[in-house]
């Protein structure tokens, strides 16, 4: 899966900025590409407004979270000379990273929403070629459809142990069980395709890689919280699996959406009763996907605002040259409207797709009359039924990677009935929020208000991807291309220079210090962009070392397609370790698990003791660093 990753992205990326990407855990789809790149219905679909059609578009505004604001934590003073205690393996596993006692089941469906158009912001930002594509679809009648797969409590067979050993879950006591091709639909085709066709070594093994979740799995009984999961951008709901089993297994409902926007591949025409599908040749078909999947609307976009460049004025390293790109007049307002309204598009999908879940969990004919309204087709509407009084809708989750996860802290704050918020590697500048998310207010100190809602970030201290992203191109390049970084970030903590250890990305520092409800922030030791996340990582690369991002100045230089490597500096990532019990485990994905199940057992279930844990010290000692605000 990971060299399918690899090879589509790196595609994307020279046809959009014809540079080179360096083949590592960075440049994976699940490690988001560069950022370059609103209303979920209460009870009837009417509730969610359509998106604004174009980018200057106002929106209404919102009031300000009500949340007692809380006094910020002072900024931390810290230099990466800072001496690093040594990582000291772990007896046992915590209690709280075991895979619980349900089986997972999963399918794959549509969400629809017929007041929006196709691709709203894609109509206003992408290429010519792509906004002609886009006529031809939305001519056929095709409105908005976000693709989803969600897994859910299962009925488990108990009586042969677990799947893959202690940490996975039980077999279901029906059905058979998910490979990764069921993802999309069973289409090895598109996947084979992406992946470089037969010429690519393993795809066939990659494509029947059995998951630990099963299809047709007859549900659990009780009634479960909801949690929806966002990807970054390049990303796509099957990226999830084994935290979305593992958040199953423990009793929640959990769905994941391909946002078209910005996500690979989105099939949004395998739907049966799709009106393009229907009225189109399948060749005039796999144009529209090479089309949707093949372009990446938002980097390009992205540089033609900020700098008025279509082709990259980038060197050789993929840093910006200043002597071939400038900042365009107004581009930095432009670039930062147009992020704005992609986190609009976003969290309205979020909304969408959580309303398409609450309505799952309704009576089949309720749930039928509901998504018919708004568009849904017969595959949508056959999933009624499947979850009826399974799903709690009044206990709803959001959590992301990357860009999602700047989508995940939005949308808890915009979307009626969402109660906490987790999010992995990333974090929303205060510019590229839209007002109507966060409010005008101010904290005590005076500082922009930030998320009113709970909410956990967890990142790693070697993330060079968003290094690059925020300190070289937002402070370093805007400075060479002769633009002012405040302009961009006009928070000063926004723009501080990273260190390693105590503040290793300061936009995320940030928008944990405007919080105003509980909220941690979890720095994960010798951890890149996408380890916390990518099921992928697990295992390859044991014992390799990577150079370690530069920190103080020399971030600013640092690029955003690779890690730049620091002089004479290197580290091991943080992967399986044997504990003290004999046994192995991969480590970036407990402390994550750990993080996320006491998270959503205290906010979405009221588990007191969850609570106590969140409260106190994790028990990874120097592989974490943690500062933790909850009441």
């Amino acid at each position: 899966m990971n060299k399918m990753r690899i090879a589509l992205v790196a595609a994307i990326l020279a046809a959009a900025v014809a540079i080179a990407c360096s083949n590592t855990q960075e440049s994976a789809p699940t490690a988001t590409a560069p950022p370059a790149q609103p209303q979920e219905p209460t009870a009837t679909p009417a509730a969610m407004p359509a998106q604004p059609q174009e980018p200057t578009a106002t929106p209404a505004a919102m009031p300000a979270p009500t949340s007692a604001a809380r006094q910020p934590a002072p900024m931390a003073v810290a230099t990466s000379a800072m001496t690093e205690p040594p990582v000291e393996p772990l007896d046992s596993l915590p209690a709280e990273t075991a895979y619980g006692d349900y089986a997972v089941g999963t399918a794959t469906g549509f969400a629809v929403d017929n007041r929006q158009r196709f691709d709203p912001w894609n109509s206003a930002y992408a290429s010519p070629r792509y906004r002609e594509m886009l006529r031809r679809v939305e001519a056929s009648g095709q409105t908005r459809t976000v693709v989803f797969q969600m897994w859910y409590p299962a009925t488990p067979d108990t009586s042969a142990g677990r799947l893959d050993g202690p940490r996975s879950p039980f077999p279901a006591a029906e059905g058979q069980r998910a490979s990764y091709a069921d993802s999309f639909f069973q289409d090895s085709g598109v996947l084979s395709a992406l992946m470089g066709g037969g010429a690519q070594p393993g795809s066939d093994r990659i494509l029947a890689a059995p998951r630990g979740a099963w299809l047709d799995a007859p549900p659990a009984d009780g009634k479960f919280p909801l949690i929806i999961l966002a990807h970054g951008l390049g990303g796509n709901h099957a990226m999830w699996g084994s935290f979305a089993e593992f958040l199953a297994s423990n009793g929640y409902v959990v769905a994941a959406p391909t946002f078209i926007s910005d996500g690979s591949p989105a099939l949004v025409f395998h739907d049966e009763d799709s009106p393009f599908a229907r009225q189109s040749t399948p060749e005039e078909v796999g144009q529209a996907y090479r089309m949707i999947m093949g372009e990446f609307k938002v980097i390009p976009s992205f540089y033609r605002l900020m700098f008025g460049i279509d082709a990259p004025g980038f060197d050789a390293q993929g840093s910006i040259n200043p002597s071939t790109a400038k900042i365009a007049p107004g581009g930095i307002e432009r670039a930062t409207t147009m992020m704005r309204n992609l986190f609009r598009q976003r969290v309205s999908d979020v909304g969408l797709l959580t309303h398409t879940m609450r309505m799952l969990g309704e009576a089949p004919d309720a749930c039928r009359t509901s998504l018919e309204s708004m568009g849904a087709t017969s595959a949508a509407r056959g999933l009624c039924g499947l979850l009826e009084g399974r799903i709690d809708g009044e206990r709803v989750g959001v959590g992301g990677h990357s860009l999602g996860s700047m989508t995940a802290q939005m949308a808890v704050n915009h979307l009626p009935g969402v109660s906490a918020a987790m999010g992995f590697n990333n974090a929303p500048p205060f510019t590229w929020t839209p007002e109507e998310i966060y409010g005008a207010g101010e904290t005590e100190d005076g500082l922009p208000i930030g998320s009113g809602k709970p909410v956990l970030i967890m990142v790693g201290d070697e993330d060079a991807f968003v290094q690059g992203v925020f300190s070289g191109l937002f402070q370093g390049a805007v400075s060479q291309a002769g633009g002012d970084p405040a302009a961009a970030f006009p928070l000063e903590d926004e723009r501080a220079l990273p260190d390693r250890i105590e503040n290793p990305q300061p936009v995320a520092l940030s928008a944990w210090r405007r919080a105003v409800s509980d909220r941690i922030l979890a720095i994960v030791r010798d951890v890149n962009h996408g380890t916390l996340v990518d099921d992928s990582g697990a295992g390859r690369g044991a014992g390799q070392q990577l150079p370690r991002k530069p920190t103080g100045q020399a971030s600013l230089t640092s690029s955003m397609f690779g890690p730049p490597g620091a002089a004479g500096e290197s580290y091991t990532p943080l992967g399986w370790a044997a504990l003290g019990d004999g046994t192995e485990a991969y480590m970036p994905h407990v402390i994550r698990d750990w993080y996320a199940r006491i998270w959503f057992d205290w906010y979405l279930k009221g588990d007191e003791d969850a609570h106590s844990l969140l409260k106190g010290d994790d028990p990874f000692g120097a592989m974490t660093h943690a500062r933790r605000d909850v009441e």
